[in-house]
């Protein structure tokens, strides 16, 4: 796996998922980012206040990694062959072009 970057960030961010399934399949991951503990705390105790019985999960960032898209070669010449058939003839620089 040579096109993967790891990464360590320089400030740790924290987020907040509730546990379990939700109706929406992968709408359990985290989306939003809390600079400090005690914020995404906060937000993990009235989201559960929201929603009685439920478990939320405060997560934090310790290492990102992410695959490179691998570039797209250019797409080489294709090879002519002159005189073959479907070639169009070139054309001179005296002429037009024209019937």
């Amino acid at each position: 796996m040579t096109n993967v970057r790891l990464t360590v960030p320089n400030i740790p961010a924290f987020m907040v998922t509730r546990k379990g399934r939700t109706q929406r399949p992968g709408s359990t991951l985290p989306r939003t980012r809390y600079p400090t503990l005690d914020e995404a705390v906060t937000v993990a105790e009235a989201q559960a206040a929201e929603r009685p019985g439920s478990v939320m999960i405060v997560f934090q960032e310790v290492l990102r990694a992410k695959a490179e898209a691998d570039p797209i070669p250019a797409a080489a010449p294709s090879p002519r062959r002159s005189g073959g058939p479907g070639d169009i003839p070139p054309m001179s620089p005296g002429s037009k072009g024209g019937a």
